[in-house]
């Protein structure tokens, strides 16, 4: 019947709660009076009575300090105070006024509900609509009029009210800028921990207590939302070294490695997570003021040799943490952090035969790689050379491949290069190097040549700069005693001859190597040492070829296992007699065509041939004819002999188990059960 009314407009309180806002401005005036009492009763107390010395002048200074931060808080929270009162007062004026425009909306609803239904109604029990039509849509108009004109009020107002909103917003800011706050998420934190920081021996307190309630929530039972909402509370507080000490005390490495699991069981795209910048400002913040959080930090352990994959998603967050901390430049102070978690990572690699990544999904980040930038990023030449001062570490480290190609470890073995302990970095990587290489050897080679390649100029750097490693391993090579290299000697001298397979490695070596031993370096036995330079030059350019051909064999007998299970067997299988000889030869044949029968041909070794002559002729252009009175043509000779024979010869690698998987005879196959030679040289 009332039909010809339109619906009322919605005129819905402003957003917000007005009983918040009154909460707020009754703490704020509290706050304003405590820090106006606090500023009354500091006055007078810049002097502590009876109090002398060093005690008096530290009360002093606190005491002052308190006053200053109390004298600026009152000022804020005063001006603070009253703008918001200002604003409560207009927001309780907006929501009587809306409650008015409500009840208006009712009673002009109301009524011409009723004198619409009057003027119509009678008629339409008729069946007509009448004479009274007419007055009603005139009624109507003037009800939606009416209603319009209150909505755009309501518009305005809650327009108003927001202006005001906003420009109160405005002079909060200004009000607690001079002491560092704002009004944007977590102000009030930042506010609180820079405030603290200036009232020492108070506020440290204070923090100290905020970490201890931040151990406990973050170590408790939170679903995902709610750890990473508490973490993005308490983050505003990490950059104070009072809070984060007593956060990481309370956690203790146990608590901190089961944080760094939760993160990485979530590291894809966890970059960006309130978790993963937290724990890296914490780890920023603790290496850089040096306090108990860095030996928390530094206890935490993975287990190298646990299977579980639960240990390489806490590696894994690791090196999450740590790249979140280069990014932020806080590198510098966190270097040694990284080396030894840099350092867990590579053993645990080592012992499970592969990386965190590769352990968990390829799709997450390579936490070495993380290590690495912050290693560089730090500049500190003695945590590179901690991060590759053994050999195991080079070989991990060598033996992998890397998004970079290397390039980060190259300028970690550059940096180790300045560091004091450089030599022995030097002679950890040149054993590394020489792994596998020894006559007669079944362990394997583990550098990979490209990563090689990247790393193996600055290597060489390194090692020319440490003539108190190479001299020593030549001395012994070239004695003729036997025995007189250690294993490690041995492992070194043939690393050693493994980097000098360049020739621009070599060069850098030699150049260093005989500008040492025109120094005295090796005293009298120089002759002897050149000599044996110049028989790992030679033992290198032999090494050189054997490798490229044990890596050309390798590739042959992969690609020739895929051909005889994918290819050969199923062929020859579906034929028998005569047709199965000529399917086996055509698939020869094509083998042999498309380099899958497991044969290698590199041609000869044509590489420079160097001799006891060779070796004279350098020895004098290093150290002339003589040196102090004898010959030293003899000398060179006899070193470049004795190196040679304990260098041995350079063979081939031999073929592995599966290299003979063709030679198996197999059912059916009649001429074709002849084995046949698949790796011949």
């Amino acid at each position: 019947m009332n039909g010809l009314l339109s619906a009322p407009a919605p005129l819905p309180d402003p957003p917000g709660s007005p009983a918040a806002l009154d909460e707020l401005v009754a703490q704020v005036t509290t706050a304003g009076h405590a820090a106006g009492m606090t500023v009354h009763l500091l006055g007078p107390a810049g002097v502590v009575p009876g109090w002398q010395g060093a005690d008096a002048a530290a009360a002093a200074v606190e005491v002052a300090a308190a006053t200053a931060v109390a004298g600026e808080l009152h000022v804020a929270l005063v001006s603070a105070w009253t703008r918001l009162g200002e604003h409560q007062e207009v927001w309780q004026r907006v929501l009587a006024r809306v409650a008015t425009l409500r009840e208006e909306q009712r009673a002009d609803f109301a009524d011409a509900g009723a004198r619409i239904a009057l003027l119509v109604g009678p008629a339409l029990e008729n069946g007509d609509p009448g004479p009274g039509e007419a007055a009603a849509r005139a009624l109507a108009g003037t009800v939606a009029a009416a209603d319009d004109a209150r909505a755009c009020e309501h518009r305005a107002l809650l327009a108003a009210l927001e202006d005001d909103a906003e420009d109160t917003a405005r002079l909060l800011a200004a009000a607690l800028g001079p002491l560092g706050g704002d009004v944007r998420p977590g102000g009030v934190a930042r506010l609180t921990a820079r405030l603290a920081a200036r009232l020492p021996g108070w506020g440290e307190a204070a923090l100290a207590d905020l970490g201890g309630q931040a151990a406990e929530e973050l170590s408790g039972r939170l679903t995902a939302a709610e750890l990473e909402a508490a973490a993005g509370r308490w983050a505003a507080y990490a950059e104070v070294p009072a809070f984060v000490d007593e956060l990481l005390d309370r956690l203790g490495a146990d608590g901190v490695g089961w944080l760094l699991t939760v993160l990485g069981s979530r590291a894809a795209g966890a970059e960006d997570d309130a978790l993963t910048a937290l724990l890296a400002t914490v780890v920023a913040t603790a290496t850089a003021s040096g306090g108990r959080g860095v030996d928390v930090l530094a206890a935490v352990r993975l287990d190298r040799d646990d299977p579980d994959g639960t240990v390489d998603l806490a590696g894994i967050a690791m090196g999450l943490v740590l790249g979140r901390v280069a990014a932020g430049h806080g590198a510098t102070a966190a270097a040694g952090l990284a080396v030894g978690w840099g350092r867990q990572l590579l053993d645990r690699e080592a012992a499970m035969g592969a990386g965190a990544t590769a352990r968990t999904t390829a799709t997450l980040p390579d936490p070495l790689v993380s290590v690495l930038r912050v290693v560089v990023d730090g500049g500190d030449p003695s945590a590179a050379a901690r991060l590759l001062g053994s050999a195991r570490s080079w070989s991990t480290l060598t033996s992998r491949s890397w998004p970079d190609g290397g390039a980060d470890l190259a300028a970690a073995v550059g940096l180790a290069a300045g560091a004091p302990t450089a030599g022995q970095v030097a002679e950890a990587g040149l054993v590394a190097l020489g792994e596998g290489l020894a006559p007669g050897s079944t362990a394997r080679v583990l550098v990979d040549p490209e990563v090689l390649q990247v790393v193996g100029v600055p290597l060489a750097a390194l090692v020319a700069g440490q003539p108190d490693v190479v001299v020593p391993l030549l001395a012994a090579a070239s004695s003729g005693v036997s025995g007189a290299l250690s294993p490690e000697g041995d492992a070194a001298l043939r690393g050693l001859a493994h980097l000098l397979t360049d020739a621009a490695r070599d060069e850098v070596v030699t150049t260093a190597l005989a500008a040492a031993l025109a120094g005295g370096a090796a005293g009298a036995a120089a002759p002897a040492v050149a000599g044996g330079h110049v028989a790992v030059q030679e033992h290198a350019q032999r090494l050189g070829y054997a490798l490229v051909y044990s890596r050309a064999l390798s590739r042959a007998v992969d690609v020739q296992m895929i051909w005889t299970f994918g290819v050969d067997l199923p062929a020859t299988a579906l034929a028998r007699g005569r047709a199965g000889e000529v399917v086996g030869a055509v698939v020869d044949g094509a083998a042999e065509l498309l380099d899958a029968d497991g044969e290698v041909d590199l041609g000869p070794d044509l590489g420079r041939v160097r001799t006891a002559a060779d070796a004279e002729r350098w020895a004098v252009q290093a150290l002339g004819a003589t040196a102090d009175g004898v010959p030293v043509g003899a000398g060179a000779r006899g070193g470049f002999t004795s190196a040679l024979q304990t260098l041995g010869t350079v063979s081939p690698s031999a073929p592995g188990p599966l290299d003979w998987v063709d030679d198996l005879t197999q059912p059916d196959r009649g001429d074709r059960d002849r084995p046949r030679d698949v790796a011949r040289r």
